[in-house]
């Protein structure tokens, strides 16, 4: 159903940004799409790094498996990596969909403001 619901929100998304470039494609929109589309790589790039961060400091923990001398510390040391591994794999993925949720809503609020604002141009326009 989420997932149904943010297609449908992207969907609207692009009708309505082709939409507004096909009428209207003045710098200050372009900018700031492009804009908008840093700060989402941007925070896309924060996102990997922690998670390679994550990975390596699993690695390194892994490693020190080697110095159990006990079966039941292997045991434990092994399940611990597996506890890490989740927790890094549900907290990238947390990240992912905080992002795209927080920038489908965002992008959708300011694209409707610009065309609202390009509705209200071309009636202004039109008077």
């Amino acid at each position: 159903m989420l997932v149904g619901e943010l297609a449908t929100r992207s969907t609207a998304n692009a009708v309505a940004t082709a939409q507004l470039l096909s009428e209207s494609p003045d710098s200050d929109t372009v900018g700031e799409l492009y804009a908008m589309q840093g700060a989402f790589v941007k925070q896309l790039w924060k996102i990997d790094q922690d998670w390679r961060a994550g990975l390596l400091r699993i690695y390194e923990n892994s490693l020190l498996l080697h110095k159990a001398n006990t079966l039941s510390k292997v045991i434990e040391q092994d399940y611990n990596l597996f506890g890490q591994y989740g927790d890094l794999v549900a907290n990238t993925v947390t990240s992912v969909t905080t992002l795209i949720d927080n920038s489908t809503v965002g992008y959708s609020y300011w694209l409707s403001k610009k065309i609202q604002a390009a509705h209200a141009a071309r009636v202004a326009a039109a008077a």
